[in-house]
């Protein structure tokens, strides 16, 4: 008797486990960094109320692009390749040529330094982008040469060969430019070409009209994540949510389910069945790119209230694995046996802000 109770106890473990969902939600700039946070330490409450409820872990991934590809287990031999995996997304076959995202920015120049502000700040109208990009396929059509655009936000250019060294669009923002432009092989060219670029949308008469409304004009384009599509490869992850473009297209890539990721019943549906899900949010990157601490808060909070601690509460009753990335070197595990951590005894332990959350 006793040995047919064992045997029917272990299935019913193992059907546990296989029924068991893992939750990868990557978070850039949940941790920061951010310039300071010098009061705001009630403010940030909720944010180590949750993460104390993790058990806390060094990875040697510290930033975005790093991150997807060790989750996704993309075999990667060159740089990152953003805008071949974006291509993707729009539903647009890069094929095995080397593509290069060619962005609409505004430089802001003085005597000695270029700060760049990147489309989600221009609020770039759709007619807008088209004219300014029909303006430069026209001028540059002798050089073969073409900007294809797949949104107002996100633009392409085919290259001969990956001969670029770029500093990707997030590094860059809010920050002077003048260090982190191409390099390379093919960097000369290429800088004398965005010399044209930048005289071309200084006349055209779009920005003259945005400038005529009061809103900064498209003066530049910015180079970055060249590279070709990675083989496919194989990984235990089964779903991806996002509205990220590289997201969705590393799961068109290995063929992946996914799914748009605008509520957070999505999620808590997910770990009803058995499977990896991957998921992506973004709403903290561009506050901590451009420094902004007071964007980072509201948007933090939101999405703790909104999102994450709901997601936990599901994860609990679920008895699910979920497993938190900031992008920065440590991931945040959670399941129903971090209760047992023996650190969550120790009650006199102070949890800081600065323990959770880098400053620059």
């Amino acid at each position: 008797p006793w040995q047919a109770v064992s045997a029917c106890l272990s299935t019913g473990v193992n059907w546990l486990q296989r029924m068991s969902h893992k939750l990868s939600l990557v978070i850039p700039g949940l941790c920061g960094p951010l310039p300071g946070f010098e009061g705001m330490e009630t403010s940030t409450a909720p944010l180590l109320e949750l993460l104390k409820q993790f058990r806390k872990e060094k990875t040697p991934v510290t930033d975005y692009a790093s991150q997807l590809a060790a989750l996704s287990a993309l075999k990667l031999e060159e740089a990152f390749p953003y805008a071949a995996l974006s291509l993707l997304a729009y539903d647009r076959e890069p094929g095995a040529h080397c593509w290069i995202h060619a962005d609409p920015v505004n430089l802001q120049a003085d005597m000695d330094r270029a700060i760049l502000s990147d489309s989600q700040t221009l609020h770039i109208r759709t007619h807008e982008a088209e004219k300014l990009v029909d303006e430069l396929n026209a001028h540059f059509a002798v050089d073969d040469i073409s900007v294809i655009m797949a949104d107002e936000n996100n633009w392409f250019i085919r290259l001969d060969a990956c001969k670029l060294k770029t500093t990707p669009l997030s590094r860059a923002v809010g920050r002077n430019i003048n260090q982190l432009l191409p390099s390379g092989e093919a960097a000369a060219d290429w800088k004398r070409l965005l010399n044209e670029i930048q005289m071309l949308l200084h006349m055209s008469d779009v920005n003259q009209g945005r400038e005529e409304r009061g809103v900064a004009p498209v003066n530049s384009l910015w180079l970055w994540g060249e590279g070709v599509l990675p083989p496919p490869g194989s990984t235990d992850v089964t779903h991806v949510y996002a509205d990220d473009p590289v997201a969705t297209g590393i799961a068109k890539l290995k063929h992946l389910k996914y799914s748009a990721l605008n509520d957070p019943l999505v999620l808590a549906y997910a770990m009803r069945n058995e499977g990896h899900s991957l998921a992506v949010i973004k709403q903290l990157d561009g506050p901590c790119n451009y420094g902004d601490t007071s964007a980072w808060l509201d948007q933090m909070l939101e999405l703790v209230a909104d999102w994450l601690n709901p997601l936990i509460e599901t994860a609990k009753s679920l008895d699910a694995e979920v497993r938190v990335y900031p992008c920065n070197g440590v991931r945040y595990h959670f399941s129903n046996n971090n209760k047992f951590n023996i650190s969550k005894l120790m009650w006199w332990k102070k949890d800081r802000l600065q323990d959770y959350v880098d400053t620059q």
